[in-house]
């Protein structure tokens, strides 16, 4: 009985592990350097961060902000959009365009009409490729449709982009939101896998009773079947909560 009762020890402590493997929220590992810059070698070229393409709504309704001030201090539109950067790189980058165009000469109408063509392909790219990350480039596709609407229908620019900040601050408030109730789930999800083994480990090491009925073939089998559906149900809900994280649409 006391082999029986340390191999189902064993194998509780195993399923522990496992529900805790695969609740645990995965991160990246950070790569730290172990040289200081000053003992690199001269022939080794630094390694310089990419920055990173995810548009972020916050940073939109800057970008929009800054254009909203500009043209209220009586900047054309055409101005705004080719002179005020954006303080965002994400947004930088994909905004290359639509200032390569104004400068060329094209109108603001034409060159977002250009600019939410070449949005959308990176979007629908994308979405056909599940194994990249989502660069929310459909935010500035939202973006470049007000700025087109504004030019093409005349009138001023200050008051469409002022709703845009507002719709994308909106934005950026439920995905920290959906962030929040993600990493709830997941911690749902851990005390409800890991409390039933933390208390039938109790129950073992205190409770003769109890080892006298798990040592039987009936008690073992319940207890792992009771242990299996506990490993899938720490995968089904790890799934359900990390499916709601990342970006919104």
């Amino acid at each position: 009985m006391n082999v029986v009762t340390a191999l189902l020890v064993a194998f509780i402590v195993a399923a522990a592990m496992t529900t805790l493997r695969f609740t645990r929220p995965t991160r990246r590992p950070v790569r730290a350097d172990p040289q200081p810059a000053s003992s690199r070698h001269r022939w080794v070229a630094p390694h310089f961060r990419r920055p990173s393409r995810t548009v972020n709504p916050s940073a939109v309704a800057a970008w929009a902000d800054d254009l909203t001030r500009a043209l209220r201090h009586g900047a054309t539109l055409h101005a705004a959009l080719t002179h005020t950067m954006p303080t965002d790189a994400a947004i930088e980058l994909h905004s290359a365009s639509l200032r390569h165009w104004l400068e060329r000469g094209a109108t603001v109408a034409d060159a977002c009409d250009e600019w939410f063509a070449e949005l959308s392909g990176e979007t629908h790219a994308r979405s056909s490729d599940r194994g990249r990350p989502a660069d929310r480039t459909e935010l500035l596709a939202t973006m470049s449709a007000v700025l087109a609407a504004a030019a093409s229908l005349g009138g001023g620019a200050a008051a469409p982009l002022d709703r845009l900040a507002v719709t994308m601050r909106q934005r950026a408030s439920d995905d920290l939101e959906r962030a929040a109730q993600s990493a709830q789930a997941q911690l749902s999800a851990k005390v409800l896998t890991s409390v039933p083994i933390a208390v039938l480990t109790l129950l073992l090491i205190t409770d003769a009773d109890v080892r006298a009925v798990i040592a039987s073939a009936a008690g073992g089998s319940a207890v792992a079947l009771g242990l299996g559906l506990n490993t899938m149900g720490a995968l089904w809900m790890r799934q359900i909560a990390g499916s709601n994280g990342g970006g919104g649409s």
